[in-house]
Protein backbone atom coordinates (compact mmCIF):
# COMPACT_ATOMS: atom_id res chain seq x y z
CA UNK A 1 0.00 0.00 0.00
CA UNK A 2 2.15 3.28 -1.11
CA UNK A 3 -0.36 4.78 -1.07
CA UNK A 4 -0.59 4.60 2.86
CA UNK A 5 1.75 7.45 3.93
CA UNK A 6 2.12 9.39 7.55
CA UNK A 7 4.23 12.88 7.13
CA UNK A 8 5.32 14.68 10.14
CA UNK A 9 7.71 17.52 8.62
CA UNK A 10 4.86 20.14 8.82
CA UNK A 11 3.68 19.80 12.63
CA UNK A 12 6.83 18.55 13.37
CA UNK A 13 8.04 15.13 16.02
CA UNK A 14 4.98 15.29 17.89
CA UNK A 15 2.76 13.75 15.28
CA UNK A 16 5.43 11.44 14.44
CA UNK A 17 5.11 10.19 18.58
CA UNK A 18 1.33 10.25 18.20
CA UNK A 19 1.37 7.78 14.88
CA UNK A 20 3.45 5.36 16.98
CA UNK A 21 0.75 2.96 17.75
CA UNK A 22 -0.15 2.80 13.54
CA UNK A 23 3.44 2.02 13.23
CA UNK A 24 3.52 -0.76 15.44
CA UNK A 25 0.46 -1.72 13.71
CA UNK A 26 2.82 -2.12 10.51
CA UNK A 27 5.53 -3.86 12.15
CA UNK A 28 6.93 -5.56 9.01
CA UNK A 29 6.40 -3.24 6.58
CA UNK A 30 8.41 -1.38 4.26
CA UNK A 31 9.20 2.01 5.29
CA UNK A 32 11.09 5.35 4.55
CA UNK A 33 12.38 7.37 7.31
CA UNK A 34 13.80 10.71 6.87
CA UNK A 35 15.73 12.45 10.39
CA UNK A 36 16.49 15.89 11.58
CA UNK A 37 19.80 17.30 12.43
CA UNK A 38 22.56 16.52 13.73
CA UNK A 39 22.18 13.03 11.88
CA UNK A 40 20.08 13.71 8.52
CA UNK A 41 19.31 10.93 6.68
CA UNK A 42 16.72 8.92 4.78
CA UNK A 43 16.81 5.41 5.58
CA UNK A 44 14.38 2.79 4.22
CA UNK A 45 13.83 -1.05 5.00
CA UNK A 46 11.84 -3.05 7.26
CA UNK A 47 10.09 -1.69 10.40
CA UNK A 48 11.14 -4.33 13.19
CA UNK A 49 9.27 -2.86 15.97
CA UNK A 50 8.12 0.76 17.73
CA UNK A 51 7.96 0.73 21.25
CA UNK A 52 5.72 3.77 22.82
CA UNK A 53 7.24 2.93 26.17
CA UNK A 54 10.84 3.95 24.81
CA UNK A 55 9.85 6.30 21.86
CA UNK A 56 11.94 4.41 19.24
CA UNK A 57 11.60 2.61 16.25
CA UNK A 58 14.11 -0.33 14.69
CA UNK A 59 14.27 -0.20 11.00
CA UNK A 60 15.97 -3.19 9.48
CA UNK A 61 17.46 -1.67 6.30
CA UNK A 62 19.01 -4.96 4.97
CA UNK A 63 17.46 -5.66 1.34
CA UNK A 64 14.02 -7.65 1.89
CA UNK A 65 14.28 -11.56 1.81
CA UNK A 66 13.22 -13.52 -1.10
CA UNK A 67 10.74 -15.69 0.39
CA UNK A 68 8.30 -13.10 1.93
CA UNK A 69 6.97 -15.43 4.66
CA UNK A 70 10.64 -15.36 6.46
CA UNK A 71 9.65 -14.16 9.85
CA UNK A 72 11.70 -10.76 10.87
CA UNK A 73 13.60 -12.91 13.24
CA UNK A 74 15.20 -14.91 10.24
CA UNK A 75 15.98 -12.13 8.15
CA UNK A 76 19.49 -10.92 7.73
CA UNK A 77 20.05 -7.41 9.13
CA UNK A 78 21.70 -4.12 8.87
CA UNK A 79 19.39 -2.48 12.00
CA UNK A 80 19.13 0.95 13.38
CA UNK A 81 17.39 2.90 16.26
CA UNK A 82 15.74 5.87 15.80
CA UNK A 83 13.97 7.77 18.50
CA UNK A 84 10.86 9.38 17.60
CA UNK A 85 12.06 12.92 18.20
CA UNK A 86 14.87 12.69 15.20
CA UNK A 87 12.04 11.86 12.83
CA UNK A 88 10.59 14.56 10.43
CA UNK A 89 8.87 12.00 8.13
CA UNK A 90 7.93 8.77 7.02
CA UNK A 91 6.16 6.96 4.57
CA UNK A 92 4.78 3.41 4.51
CA UNK A 93 6.11 2.06 0.88
CA UNK A 94 4.37 -1.31 1.12
CA UNK A 95 3.06 -3.88 3.99
CA UNK A 96 3.81 -7.01 4.54
CA UNK A 97 0.81 -9.71 4.17
CA UNK A 98 2.13 -10.75 7.83
CA UNK A 99 2.03 -7.38 9.48
CA UNK A 100 -0.79 -7.27 11.26
CA UNK A 101 0.23 -10.55 12.90
CA UNK A 102 3.43 -9.28 14.03
CA UNK A 103 4.18 -7.66 17.21
CA UNK A 104 7.04 -7.54 19.31
CA UNK A 105 6.58 -11.62 21.32
CA UNK A 106 6.84 -12.92 17.75
CA UNK A 107 9.34 -10.88 16.11
CA UNK A 108 12.43 -10.77 18.57
CA UNK A 109 14.31 -14.19 18.27
CA UNK A 110 13.70 -17.57 19.89
CA UNK A 111 15.33 -17.74 23.37
CA UNK A 112 17.11 -21.26 23.91
CA UNK A 113 16.76 -22.80 27.40
CA UNK A 114 19.37 -21.86 30.10
CA UNK A 115 21.39 -24.35 30.77
CA UNK A 116 21.88 -23.60 34.68
CA UNK A 117 23.87 -26.73 35.42
CA UNK A 118 26.93 -25.38 33.08
CA UNK A 119 26.58 -21.90 34.74
CA UNK A 120 26.81 -23.23 38.27
CA UNK A 121 29.90 -25.15 37.05
CA UNK A 122 31.23 -22.31 35.61
CA UNK A 123 30.82 -20.44 38.52
CA UNK A 124 32.02 -22.69 41.02
CA UNK A 125 35.43 -22.94 38.22
CA UNK A 126 35.76 -19.54 38.80
CA UNK A 127 35.20 -19.29 42.33
CA UNK A 128 38.19 -22.21 42.52
CA UNK A 129 40.47 -20.15 40.21
CA UNK A 130 40.29 -17.24 42.11
CA UNK A 131 40.79 -18.46 45.67
CA UNK A 132 44.13 -20.24 44.46
CA UNK A 133 45.27 -17.56 43.08
CA UNK A 134 44.53 -15.44 46.23
CA UNK A 135 46.23 -18.55 48.11
CA UNK A 136 49.53 -18.03 45.94
CA UNK A 137 49.96 -14.78 46.33
CA UNK A 138 52.39 -13.82 49.57
CA UNK A 139 51.32 -11.96 52.07
CA UNK A 140 54.19 -8.96 53.45
CA UNK A 141 56.85 -10.65 51.01
CA UNK A 142 59.06 -9.42 48.36
CA UNK A 143 58.70 -9.09 44.57
CA UNK A 144 61.72 -11.41 44.85
CA UNK A 145 60.50 -14.14 47.11
CA UNK A 146 56.74 -13.80 44.75
CA UNK A 147 58.81 -14.86 41.86
CA UNK A 148 60.78 -17.74 43.43
CA UNK A 149 57.69 -19.17 44.69
CA UNK A 150 55.74 -19.04 41.43
CA UNK A 151 59.18 -20.56 39.96
CA UNK A 152 58.92 -23.23 42.55
CA UNK A 153 55.67 -23.56 41.86
CA UNK A 154 55.48 -24.34 38.35
CA UNK A 155 57.72 -27.48 39.05
CA UNK A 156 57.06 -28.75 42.57
CA UNK A 157 53.74 -28.55 44.67
CA UNK A 158 54.09 -25.45 46.23
CA UNK A 159 52.23 -23.09 48.91
CA UNK A 160 52.60 -20.08 51.61
CA UNK A 161 52.80 -20.80 55.22
CA UNK A 162 52.73 -17.31 56.09
CA UNK A 163 55.88 -15.84 54.90
CA UNK A 164 57.67 -19.34 54.87
CA UNK A 165 57.29 -21.71 51.34
CA UNK A 166 56.68 -24.81 52.18
CA UNK A 167 58.04 -27.01 48.90
CA UNK A 168 56.26 -30.58 48.69
CA UNK A 169 55.27 -30.73 51.90
CA UNK A 170 58.66 -31.35 52.71
CA UNK A 171 61.04 -28.59 52.68
CA UNK A 172 60.50 -25.62 54.23
CA UNK A 173 62.31 -22.58 52.57
CA UNK A 174 62.11 -19.25 55.23
CA UNK A 175 63.06 -15.65 54.28
CA UNK A 176 65.53 -14.61 52.81
CA UNK A 177 65.16 -17.75 50.46
CA UNK A 178 68.15 -18.94 50.08
CA UNK A 179 69.94 -22.47 49.89
CA UNK A 180 70.89 -22.04 53.25
CA UNK A 181 67.42 -21.11 54.52
CA UNK A 182 65.99 -24.62 53.60
CA UNK A 183 65.29 -27.09 56.17
CA UNK A 184 63.62 -30.46 56.30
CA UNK A 185 62.51 -33.14 58.92
CA UNK A 186 64.77 -35.94 59.20
CA UNK A 187 64.40 -39.02 56.64
CA UNK A 188 63.63 -36.38 53.81
CA UNK A 189 67.54 -35.59 53.30
CA UNK A 190 66.84 -36.32 49.14
CA UNK A 191 64.00 -34.09 49.09
CA UNK A 192 66.23 -31.80 50.75
CA UNK A 193 68.88 -31.25 48.31
CA UNK A 194 66.98 -31.61 45.29
CA UNK A 195 65.02 -28.44 46.29
CA UNK A 196 68.36 -26.71 47.32
CA UNK A 197 69.20 -27.50 43.91
CA UNK A 198 66.29 -26.25 41.90
CA UNK A 199 66.38 -22.84 44.50
CA UNK A 200 69.66 -22.19 43.12
CA UNK A 201 68.65 -22.32 39.48
CA UNK A 202 65.36 -20.46 39.69
CA UNK A 203 67.35 -17.84 42.43
CA UNK A 204 70.34 -17.53 38.90
CA UNK A 205 67.22 -17.32 36.44
CA UNK A 206 65.89 -14.22 38.72
CA UNK A 207 68.92 -12.86 39.26
CA UNK A 208 70.00 -12.90 34.98
CA UNK A 209 66.55 -11.57 34.16
CA UNK A 210 67.43 -8.78 36.70
CA UNK A 211 70.35 -7.87 35.39
CA UNK A 212 69.21 -7.75 32.16
CA UNK A 213 66.25 -5.47 32.84
CA UNK A 214 68.03 -2.99 35.27
CA UNK A 215 66.99 -4.26 38.40
CA UNK A 216 69.30 -5.73 41.43
CA UNK A 217 69.31 -9.33 41.78
CA UNK A 218 67.36 -10.78 45.57
CA UNK A 219 69.65 -9.39 48.41
CA UNK A 220 71.70 -7.04 45.88
CA UNK A 221 72.55 -3.87 47.88
CA UNK A 222 70.86 -0.90 47.34
CA UNK A 223 73.20 1.87 45.83
CA UNK A 224 73.40 4.46 48.59
CA UNK A 225 73.18 2.30 51.49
Amino acid sequence: MADVKRNAGKTGAAQVSDSIDSLTAAIGARIKVSTVAPHSQTLQGTLFTACPKLNIIAINTAPAPPNPSSTLSNQPGDYHIIPIQHISSFDIVSLDSNAAKQTAATVQPPIAPVDIKKLREREEAKIRQLREQEANKGKGVSREAQQIFDALKRLLPTRWHGQEIVVSDAVIISPPYTVNDCKAPKGKDQALDRIRMVLDGERRKIAQRAAQGGTPPPGAPRKGG
